[in-house]
Formats: C-alpha cells, structure tokens, sequence
C-alpha cells in the first residue's frame, strides 16, 4: 500500500511540475489592427504561422492570442489589403499595433479554381470574381441575376419581372445550337441541377431551378471563361463555368449577423396602349379604309353605345404594388479545431402581379473539423424550399392578355355582376385560380482529407443535389364554366450524385521552383422520377389538398393505361479522370497543364470518351530588373492559354431508339417510336484560346485586364430536319462549326482617396462576334427557333433573324413595300423573300460601377447596358397594323392616313389581305418589328452608412448598416413596345440560345426600392 501512495504522490507532484512547465512557457499576443489611415480594421484574420492558432480582430480591430515562448511569425489578412508577416519574440506578455498597407493588386487573394484554389498571383487562365456582397445588394428574382454588369464577358438577361423566374446567362458569346448554352453551376463542388426544363415546358416562364439558393450564404462566386480555367471541367466547360462557394466559420468568439430588407416593387417599363375611345377610333378607321361604310364590328358582342361606356385599364386591374420581405440570420464560430456556419433565411417576394409570389426558406450548416495537423472533415447541409405561386403570362393570359386580347373597351362585369366572359377577361382569373410550383432541395457533402506526409494532400468527396419539383394547377369549376374544378399535377424528383478524390502535392525545389500536382477521379450519377404526362381530373381543390380526388385521378389513368410512371428518367452518368500541373519559377513564370478524360452514357460505345486538355502560361512583366523598381508600373502580367473545352447538355438516350407508352388499342397498351437513334452521336469540342494582359500603374489606382479570345466549336449537337422516310421531322446529328471571337476589358481605378473622402470606378465591357462557320447540308430552314423567327444559316450569327425586309409606305396609296430577295422592291408580301438580318446578341455588354464613400456615407451606382444587336417583337405584328381584336400601342400613331404621308407603317385595315400576299396577320414576320436592341440601365443605386466605431461599442455591436437600394430606376432605349431587356418564354435549351432577343406579350422587370440594414454581434 505503501508503494501505490508514494506512487501516487509522485505522479502528482509531475503533473504539478508539467503544469508549470507549460505555464511557464506560454504567453500573449495581443494587439490591433489598422488600416494605412489609423482606423481600426475588424475581421482581420491573425494566424500564428505554421500552428492552427488564428483569431479575428473585434469591432475596435482588437485581439488576443495564446502561444508559446520563443520566436514566431504572425501573418495578418484582410480582403482588399496586402498580407503583413511580423517576427515576435515570445517571453511574457506582448503588445503590437500591426497596420495593413492596401493591396490594390490583391495578388495575394485567393480565388476558388476547379477542385482546388489558386492565388491571384498564380492564376494563369481567365477567371472574374464576384463577392457575395455584390449579389444581396439587389432584390433579384435569384442569385445569378445579381452577376449582371459584375464581369466582362459575362452577359446576363433577367428573365421578366415574374417572381422566382431565372436569368440567360451567357460567358464568351453562344457555342452550342441545340445543346445546352448556359454554364455548369458548381456549388461548393458539387455540379447542381440548373436546368429550367428539368421538370418539363409548362406555363410559359419555366421553374427557375436556382431560385430556392440562399444568396446571403454565398461567400464569392467565380466565373471560370477560358480554357486552363474551365477546361478541369472537361466536357461540361464549354459554356464556362460558375463556382459557388459558401461562407464557413471563421476563427474567433461567436458571431452573429443579422440582416433585414423590405422593398417595393412596380414594372420597369411598359407599352402604351390605345384606351378605349382611341381603340375605336383605329377600329373604325381600318373599316373605312377598306372601302365599308356605316360603323365597325366590334368583337365581344358588343355594340358601339355599350362599347363607348367603358375605358378599362387591363394594365392597372392585373398589377400592384409589389412587396418583398427578406430575412437573414448566421452564426459563425471557430476554434483552432472546429469552424461552424449556421444560417437560416426566409424571403417572400410578392411581385407587381396580383397574385404571383415566390416564397423561400431555408437553412444550411457547414462544419469544418481538423482533429489532428493531418486529419480534417468537412460537412455541408443546406435545404430550401420555395414556393412559386404563379400566376398566367405571356401567351397563357394575364398580362399577356392586358397587352393582347383583353380590350379597354371589354367591361369586368356584366350589369349583373357577373364577370364579363365573351372576351379576355385576366382579372376572373386573379384569385380563383389556384397554381403553385414548390421546389424542395437538399444539397449535402462531406469531405475528408489526410495530409500523410508534408506537402501531400488526400481528399475524398461524396455529394447530393436532390431536388423535388411537385407543379399543381387547380382551376375552380366557376373558370371552367362547369359544375366540377380540374386538377393537375406533375411530381419530379431529381437525384444527383458525384463522388470525387483527388490527390495534390506540392514540390519546392529551392527558393526558386515550385512545382504542384493534382490528380482526381470522379463519378456523378443523375436521374429523375416522375409522372411522363402528369396526373389530372376532375377535383375539389389542388391535388396536394384534395387527396380523394388525386387518388381517383390516378385510377382512372391507370384503368385507361394512360398513367406512366418512370423510375430512373433520363439517366445520366459521367465517369472522369482527371489533373493539372502548376509550375512556377521566381514568383513570375508560370506554367499550367490540364487534361481530363469524360465518359458519358448519352454517347454510343464508339464515342463514349472526350479528351480535353489545355494548357496555359503568363509572366509577371514588371518582376523583371527593368521594370521592377518603376514607379509607374506596379503590375503587368502576360498570359495565354489554349485548350479543348467539350458540352454533352443535352437530353440523355438519344443515340439508341426510344419506345414510349401512351394510350391503348383495343384494350392494349401501345409503345411507339419517339425518336430516331443515332450511335455516331459524339461530343461537341470547343478549341478556346485566350491572351491577355493583367496591369496596375501608380501603386494599383489604376488597374484592370485586357483579353482577346477565340472559341471554335466543332461539330456541335443540332436538332435539325432529317429524311422524312424516318417518320420524324427532328433528330440529333453532329454537323458544322460555331465562331465566337471577342474582345473583354476590366478597369478599375481610384480616382480620388483621402481620409475622408473616397471615389472609385469599375467599368467591365466587352464585345463579343459570333459566326457559325457551317452547317453541313443543312438549309436554314433546318433549324429553327423562336416560334419560326430565328434560323441557323452560315456566315450569320446563331439565332439570326429570319425575316422579309420592310423598305416602307408607298405614300401614294399607303401601302407597304418590300424587298425580295435579291433586293428589288415589290408589293407582294412572301415568306418566300424572308433573308437573314439583324443578330440576337449585342455588340457590346458591360457595366459601370461608381463607389462613393464620405466618413460613413457610401454611395454607389452601378449602370449596365447593352450596345448593338436587335430585339424582335413577336406581339407587335398584332399591335400594329392590322387591326383585330387585339390592344394597338399608341407608336401607331406614325401611320398612313392620306396620299402624300410619309409614315412609318402602313395604311389601317382589317383584313390582313389588303397588303397584297399576306394571309395572316400571324404570318407578318418582317423587319417593321425588328428594332434596336440597346439599351442602358440604371441598374443599382445604394445609399448606406455604416455607424461608427464608438457608438457600435456602446451598443455592443460589431458592426451596423443602414442602407436604400433602388432597382431599374431609370431605363434609357429607343424599343418603344416596353421593356429592353428581354428573355422570353422559351420551349427548350434550342430556342434559348437561338431566340434571347424575341419578345411575346413578355412581363418586363420590375423597378423596386428596398430598404434594411445589416448588423453582427
């Protein structure tokens, strides 16, 4: 007994002496951090070099760290401002003030690449950044919308002004036909379902599927535009490619921010129309012209006394003042071995229709755990759900019915009371009919990495992206006109999977030569279960409320074999390896290798894999002895690249033939052909090349990159006529060759700066030439889009307009004259004079951002525009001219009305006849309505001020914004049928990169003013 006391005692008095020890040699750093003009700098990371010890600095720009005695190096960051290193010797307590120089040149900054991150500094492909705060600024239908006029080469169109709608993204002009043109969405590594027709093509604007992501979670996104940088994507980088990364738990005490806006909203811009005494009067003008007598029929059953009685704003009657609510809460938590964010978010957008919202809420959670120097894990979980409640539009009635057939002289109710029903009547449908589309999503990742050995990093990754669509119409039996309702309802879950491990090491051979490896492998799996024509009957309410009728509804499809239900839809699967090289030589030559291998299931056994490799380089100029000491010159680097770039978006199983079934035959089921197989389909191949020149002169006030690219895609995927013996009008074949050449400038300079006083400017624009080089055999008439308007011809742009050529009015006897096709004017309307003319995309984009900041004050402007290009209005051939039972806009006002008038369009008539050859007023495509697309918006203006220091203690806050943001306050644009900026309701990815520039009866955005403010504590 006496041994284990003295044991026992001994074994204390060593961990009384170890205590000591370690007490005896730990000490403290504390400090502040402040900028080059004295103020505090709070959110600065301090690290403790080569340890996982790091803190940030509070409100005042104040810390404290733990270390151990001896020599150590703390590293200071802050966005916007160079790194600073400081030796300190450790022996006690110590107390430093570290001020941070700015970094104009943020060569130190990190920016998210494929599977990985680079500085700056080492970048040699061609990649814009865009910080998250750029993309809450805006109250945008989704977060892809707020990259508009944020970088060159980027082309963003919001799609209208309808709740929850998406935006036409283009990087680096269009390279695909029938294939998919927008860019692979990369959320914090995983590639996400972006596509708008994933769950079908119904209701005009489709299902936005990126609308239900969080912005406020968004740390930075970049967009990937050449190929050393898109080409680790391999066969999905050909439109470019946008990384998504979400904000992670930072070193430090708890921090919680909090954010709150409330705005209003009303349309942009808008037609003007006839009112109803004006209508008439045109009416009754055609009628006269064309040689009747006495007064004009009118539509609706409506004679001239009754009809003379109204005036009705269909405009005023379908929108509002629209309203939107979005709140934002995270928390965010570190220590040296566990970073957590937490955030939750509700948002309901109530738009300028009655009726239409979309509402969305959500949470995420991203940990990060580094148990060990050689062990870490990371875990990613965010669900959202939004609910879309929709209302008709464009071609489906609402507002396309107030800019079409709904007359101002058609009254909303009988004298009964009863809603006037023998004409358009959008406001029966406000409130009665009941459509919601509700989007429920759940990403999720986990990643483990193992450092082994120094300088080897391991990783494995396994990710989802499942999404579930459940689209439910409801029309009451009052719409319908019959005793009973009708329900619809078309469920889609989207599975998708990737599974991913890489391998990076870094070699250092001196001081010198460094050199760096990647390898990975990859495996991403997607399918969809879904109903193929949906679930519909008769019903008491929507299908998710009246259960009973669903359930009928589904056995009476099933009794009549009409009910098909597909599990594993379109499967998808996507086998990949994968890697990239980096070299770089006295921190200013660098080199870049890239290959990756894709296999794919859409393609047959004889092209199952693409290869795609690129290479890059560029060189840091002002390193050199003869530059290096300039005052004028703080940065010029060269770069360069070349690479193949692939695309497979587009439908699976289209090189095997396909069977379906639908309906029955003498009580038996029938399966039939839906497609025509093609094995030799294979991928389309994109060689890009890139040069540019990154500069800075006068410390970095002015800086900015200068590009010039090339993309030539071969042999790209068109749905285009095929031989009629077939049995099918459409098939997929590999033919011809796209160009898009360009050039892209971003600047950025410092125009004034002071203790006081601020002013920067950030202007991006660039100017894109497409040509499709050849299409094969085809004919123009071969690929169509737009509703007929748009063709695919060589030597034209993608998409050109497809139009007869309007020379003007005869003033003679106000008729309109034409041109054939070789030129020679003629009175006889023909599609068969239609020629190519005009181009759906602009000769430049860009945006112009002006930031003012006083003290507190900060004051910034952001203008996007447009140059060049044409808009083609699809409605306006029955807005103008022949007079039938739809709205005239008030531009109708430039017409022919006697002999001797020189006008812009032609002589008022009823019957489409009186302009020789013409047979419908559907058939009047020509140049009349073909106008110039450019256009320049005030995009953004935003006043805020950021409380001070001082007061933000006394209330112990970190920090707290006020701010008012205006939206589309101002439009300036020659269109005079309403909106500019148009992306309309397409039918499939072919007519979204062939048609951007048609418009019909399309909602324009909104113009809104938002108020709120943001804190953290």
């Amino acid at each position: 007994m006496k041994v284990f006391y003295l044991l026992k005692q001994g074994l204390l008095v060593f961990f009384l002496f170890t205590v000591l020890k370690v007490q005896a040699q730990t000490g403290i750093i504390s400090g502040k951090v402040l900028d080059e003009t004295g103020l505090p700098l709070p959110g600065a990371s301090v690290f403790v070099k080569g340890t996982t010890r790091a803190v940030s600095t509070d409100n005042e720009g104040l810390f404290k760290l733990t270390v151990t005695y001896g020599d150590v190096v703390l590293q200071v960051r802050s966005v916007g401002f160079k790194t600073l290193e400081r030796p300190l010797k450790v022996a006690g307590n110590t107390n430093v003030t570290l001020t941070l120089a700015q970094d104009n040149q943020m060569l130190d900054d990190v920016v998210i690449v494929g599977y990985g991150t680079q500085t700056k500094r080492e970048l040699t492909g061609a990649i814009s950044k865009v910080t998250g705060d750029k993309l809450t600024s805006l109250p945008t239908p989704s977060f892809e919308a707020g990259l508009q006029g944020q970088a060159p080469g980027v082309q963003v169109t919001q799609g209208s002004g309808l709740a929850g709608s998406g935006s036409v993204i283009r990087i680096r002009g269009i390279g695909s036909i029938s294939a998919g043109g927008d860019p692979l969405y990369v959320l914090d590594g995983i590639p996400i379902t972006s596509d708008p027709f994933i769950a079908g093509n119904r209701g005009a604007m489709n299902q936005n599927p990126l609308a239900t992501i969080n912005p406020n979670d968004i740390e930075s996104i970049e967009i990937l535009k050449d190929a050393a940088a898109a080409g680790i994507y391999g066969s999905r980088g050909a439109n470019g490619v946008i990384l998504i990364t979400t904000k992670r738990g930072k070193a430090g005490k708890p921090k919680i921010t909090l954010s709150s806006k409330y705005g209003l909203s009303t349309y942009a811009n808008k037609p003007t129309f006839a009112n109803g005494a004006e209508w008439l009067s045109l009416r009754q003008e055609a009628w006269t012209n064309d040689g009747n007598t006495g007064l004009a029929p009118l539509p609706g059953g409506l004679t001239w006394a009754q009809a003379q009685q109204n005036n009705t704003d269909w405009w005023g009657i379908v929108t509002e003042t629209g309203k939107s609510n979005d709140q934002a809460i995270s928390v965010s938590h570190g220590t040296e071995k566990v970073n957590t964010y937490i955030s939750a978010t509700y948002g309901d957008n109530h738009s300028f229709l009655k009726g239409n919202s979309y509402e969305r809420y959500g949470f995420r959670v991203n940990l990060d755990v580094k148990p060990t120097s050689y062990f870490s894990t990371s875990i990613n979980i965010a669900y959202d759900k939004g609910t879309n409640n929709r209302v008709n539009a464009a071609w489906a009635g609402g507002l396309g019915d107030a800019m079409s057939t709904a007359l101002p002289i058609y009254p909303v109710y009988n004298s009964d009371g009863s809603f006037f029903s023998n004409g358009a009547n959008p406001a029966r449908n406000i409130g009665l009919l009941d459509w919601k589309t509700i989007n429920q999503r759940l990403i999720g990742g986990v990643t483990f990495e193992l450092k082994p050995v120094k300088n080897l990093s391991i990783k494995a990754i396994a990710n989802m992206d499942n999404l579930d669509v459940d689209d439910n119409v409801f029309t009451p039996a009052s719409l319908r006109n019959a005793t009973r309702g009708y329900a619809s309802t078309y469920p889609t879950k989207i599975f998708n999977r990737t599974v991913t491990g890489t391998a990076n090491y870094d070699l250092q051979f001196n001081q010198n030569n460094k050199l760096s490896f990647m390898v990975g492998a990859e495996a991403q799996f997607s399918d969809k279960s879904l109903f193929r024509n949906g679930i519909f009957g008769e019903a008491d309410g929507p299908f998710n409320k009246d259960r009973a009728s669903y359930e009928a509804a589904i056995a009476a499809m099933a009794a009549s074999n009409s009910l098909n239900y597909y599990a594993g839809f379109d499967r998808d699967t996507f086998s990949s390896l994968f890697g990239r090289i980096n070299y770089s030589y006295k921190n200013k030559y660098y080199l870049q290798g890239v290959f990756r291998r894709d296999g794919s299931s859409k393609f047959g056994p004889e092209n199952k894999y693409g290869y795609f490799p690129s290479g890059s380089a560029s060189w840091y100029i002002n390193q050199e002895d003869f530059l290096k000491n300039s005052k004028v010159i703080s940065n010029l680097k060269l770069r360069a690249s070349y690479g193949l770039v692939g695309s497979a978006g587009f439908a699976p199983g289209q090189y095997f033939q396909q069977f379906q079934y639908s309906g029955s035959y003498n009580g038996q089921p029938v399966l039939y052909p839906v497609n025509v197989g093609n094995p030799a389909l294979k991928w389309e191949a994109g060689r890009n090349l890139d040069l540019g020149i990154d500069f800075g002169f006068f410390n970095g006030r002015i800086s900015g990159e200068f590009s010039y690219y090339q993309k030539k895609t071969s042999e790209p995927l068109i749905s285009g006529s095929i031989s009629p013996s077939t049995g099918f009008a459409n098939g997929f074949i590999n033919v011809g060759k796209i160009l898009n050449e360009g050039v892209e400038l971003g600047l950025n300079t410092i125009n004034i700066q002071s203790n006081q006083f601020k002013w920067t400017t950030r202007l991006n624009a660039s100017k894109n030439y497409n040509e499709v080089l050849s299409i094969g055999n085809l004919t123009p008439d071969a690929i169509g889009g737009g509703t007929n308007d748009t063709r695919v011809a060589a030597g034209y742009p993608i998409g050109a307009n497809y139009l007869v050529r309007y020379k003007g009015v005869d003033p003679n006897d106000g008729l309109p004259i034409w041109l054939d096709k070789d030129g020679f004017e003629t009175k006889t309307f023909s599609l068969d004079n239609r020629v190519i003319v005009g181009k759906i995309l602009p000769d430049y984009v860009g945006g112009l951002t002006n930031t003012f900041n006083f003290k507190g004050f900060e004051l910034n402007t952001l203008f996007t525009f447009a140059i060049g290009g044409n808009l083609y209005d699809g409605s306006a051939k029955r807005q103008l001219g022949v007079v039938t039972d739809w709205n005239i806009r008030e531009d109708i006002a430039d017409r022919w009305r006697k002999p001797g008038d020189i006008a812009k369009f032609p002589r008022l008539t009823m019957n489409s006849g009186t302009y020789t050859g013409l047979s419908s007023e559907w058939q009047y495509n020509s140049t009349m309505f073909l106008y110039d697309a450019t256009f320049v918006r005030l995009r953004e203006v935003t006043l805020s001020y950021n409380f001070p220091s001082k007061m933000l203690t006394k209330l112990r806050l970190q920090n707290l914004r006020l701010f008012a943001t205006g939206m589309n306050l101002l439009t300036f644009s020659k269109y005079p049928g309403g909106d500019p900026e148009i992306a309309r309701d397409f039918e499939n990815p072919q007519d979204r990169n062939m048609s951007p520039n048609v418009t019909y009866l399309t909602t324009p955005q909104q113009k809104s003013i938002t108020f709120g403010l943001s804190t953290s504590f």
